[in-house]
């Protein structure tokens, strides 16, 4: 009996983190479940089984990206299971059998989830998936959101019948998704996204390879009408003052933001940064917040990536606030919740993602940075290399 409903769960857990990401965005909505699991679920080892379940399947093209990039299936194994377990620990160690103690611990299992140092591994957080539901209502719907999961969990366990309620009503949230419109644009943000599917690195010593990616993006850029243009992560390589020269060539009248690696001589480490590129100038906009913990960012060396956490929430574009997340750190959610706190006025996000073909990694980013979009009605200009 046991055995049958550890495995019962984990199927769910199977089912609810495959279709909640990398499909529709309206179905990321089947993921709340996830909160309603941590208060109705009576057993540790039957909320275990879900929880773990959802994050191996929410997180399966991080396995084979992994073993892409690296080439080692035995390390992306070992990572991607380590990733999910630790995550679910997190659920089991915040848990008690009184119903009435999880609803009271819910709000600090949030917070641990949330914030660094857990904070840097939360992917497929279902906080934002409200958003298909309450488009625009910003932090309010996410305090609705958590009022609505106490009430269905309440009447779940109270009730008998409200569980059948509860599939009538995520039906009608599903038909209310297909209404949702996106916000206007201010003509001084129209930024066009150039999408690439180009095989660079973001650190390489072959320059010859680099100067011929830097020329590929310089005429993507040239063919387009658009007066601000945004390249994906690194696709300026080791960015210097020599390759600079190149974007003196752009007419007067563009603004080419992209993504690129800056040498730190003083720290003997890179920065991975967005550029703001005009014909005659070039200025530092954002360093990137958190770097892949590990491969980029090593807090405990001297070298790799450095990591700002929290700073540069926001950026000025045209005279506009601007939140920009680049790739990792847009599977996070401490990232958001600090940058719409100063109320952007778009989301920017940059990635390179040569690595992770045929892997629902992008399509995660991708939703992730749409939800929050929606949420808080702001636009996004999303560029993905890969």
């Amino acid at each position: 009996m046991v055995l049958r409903s550890f495995l019962l769960a984990l199927l769910l857990g199977m089912f609810v983190g495959y279709f909640s990401w990398g499909h529709s965005l309206s179905l990321t909505i089947l993921s709340l479940s996830l909160f309603l699991a941590y208060m109705i679920i009576d057993k540790r080892y039957l909320l275990f089984g879900f929880v773990w379940a959802y994050y191996l399947m929410a997180s399966r093209g991080f396995l084979f990206g992994v073993e892409s990039y690296y080439e080692n299936l035995i390390y992306a194994f070992l990572a991607w299971i380590g990733v999910a377990t630790v995550s679910s620990l997190l659920w089991v160690l915040i848990w008690t059998r009184s119903f009435r103690r999880r609803l009271s611990l819910f709000p600090l299992l949030l917070i641990v989830m949330i914030l660094p140092p857990f904070g840097f591994i939360s992917w497929v957080n279902p906080l934002p998936s409200i958003a298909v539901v309450l488009p625009g209502f910003g932090f309010l719907g996410l305090v609705l959101e958590l009022i609505f999961i106490y009430l269905v969990a309440i009447l779940w366990k109270k009730y008998d019948y409200a569980r059948y309620y509860f599939m009538t009503l995520m039906s009608i949230i599903f038909i209310s998704t297909l209404y949702y419109f996106p916000p206007k644009v201010k003509e001084n943000l129209v930024i066009k996204s150039i999408q690439s599917d180009i095989e660079y690195f973001p650190m390489t010593f072959d320059k010859s390879r680099e100067y011929r990616t830097l020329k590929t993006f310089f005429y993507k850029v040239q063919n387009t009408q658009s007066l601000n243009i945004l390249l994906p992560e690194n696709a300026l390589g080791n960015y210097s003052s020599v390759q600079s020269m190149l974007w003196q060539e752009l007419d007067e009248d563009r603004t080419v933001f992209a993504g690129a690696t800056i040498y730190n001589a003083r720290r003997s480490n890179n920065i991975n940064a967005l550029l703001e590129i005009d014909h005659n100038s070039t200025k530092l906009l954002y360093k990137q917040r958190v770097p892949v913990l590990g491969e980029m960012w090593k807090p405990f060396r001297n070298k790799g990536t450095e990591a700002t956490i929290f700073e540069q929430a926001i950026v000025k574009i045209n005279g506009e606030k601007a939140g920009v997340f680049i790739c990792y750190e847009q599977l996070l959610v401490y990232p958001y919740l600090q940058t719409f706190f100063y109320k952007p006025n778009i989301l920017i996000g940059i990635s390179n993602l040569y690595w992770a073909k045929g892997t629902n990694i992008k399509s995660i980013q991708k939703e992730t940075m749409e939800l929050w979009a929606i949420l808080f009605g702001v636009p996004l200009s999303f560029s993905v290399n890969g």
